[in-house]
């Protein structure tokens, strides 16, 4: 089973879900379509309008974003609270495209992305986290949490594009970053470690070649020595994100050939 390319009639990019079964099923979720702006707009590619709306439907009470719209998670998952990295790749092509206002997003991720950080690194836990870090889940009062390195590089995109480069948490990130990049080295497994959510490494690369057009200061040659130790597995589907370290898998051909076209 694969997906379609999309064109205006369709409300979202489809992507082909394998879940802890073996199952699949088709899903039209809020952040692969925002990847796929994302890759549209990289690429001088004009994004249809759908693609907007499906994304601004997943927006939650308080202004953080979900995966799904509020309350209409696929029957076979989980309806999940609003995090980091859905917020913040959803806000910063909403943005982009005009659809939302500079002043609004600061607003937005000031509210919801900023307030969530890491009292505490866990113990026992990845030697590479600093205290301060932006949390990837949006829960209330959640003292620790999952920190992913993927998100945490959207999370600083979104916040140098909007000027919040200044608010607590940004070094912390900064520093979490150079330390999981150290603690990685030429370590494939170790790159594979350090975002739990995304099964393969050249998502942060690609995320880092995002992050650095947007502003965001100290990522060095980070894309290229992914690139180099861990590169994307070509001979097999196109794996976008997952849950933490599995199943199920979200894999997304039409994101792949646009990343290709870019």
């Amino acid at each position: 089973m694969s997906d379609r390319r999309p064109d205006d009639r369709w409300p979202s990019v489809a992507c082909t879900v394998v879940d802890r079964a073996g199952d699949e099923h088709v899903d039209h979720n809020g952040f692969v379509v925002a990847l796929a702006a994302r890759a549209a707009r990289r690429s001088g590619s004009t994004v249809p309008p759908a693609w907007f709306e499906h994304v601004e439907s997943c927006r939650h009470p308080g202004g953080g974003f979900g995966f799904w719209p509020l309350g209409r998670a696929p029957a076979w998952a989980p309806d999940l609270p609003t995090d980091a990295d859905d917020t913040a790749v959803a806000l910063l092509e909403l943005v982009r495209a005009g659809r939302t206002t500079r002043d609004a997003a600061r607003w937005t991720a000031c509210r919801t992305i900023a307030s969530h950080r890491l009292a505490r690194p866990p113990d026992p836990g990845p030697p590479w986290l600093c205290r301060g870090t932006f949390t990837t889940w949006h829960r209330p009062g959640a003292a620790t949490d999952l920190v992913d390195l993927t998100a945490l590089v959207n999370v600083l995109a979104v916040l140098a594009d909007l000027g919040l480069l200044h608010l607590p948490g940004v070094d912390a990130s900064l520093a979490t970053i150079g330390r999981a990049a150290a603690w990685a080295g030429h370590d494939p497994d170790r790159w594979r470690s350090v975002s739990p959510f995304y099964p393969e490494p050249d998502e942060l690369a690609l995320a880092v070649d995002n992050a650095e057009e947007c502003g965001v200061p100290g990522l060095g040659h980070l894309a290229s020595r992914l690139r180099r130790v861990a590169p994307r597995e070509t001979g097999g589907r196109y794996a976008v994100c997952s849950a933490p370290y599995g199943p199920p898998v979200w894999f997304s051909e039409t994101l792949r050939d646009l990343r290709r076209t870019g």
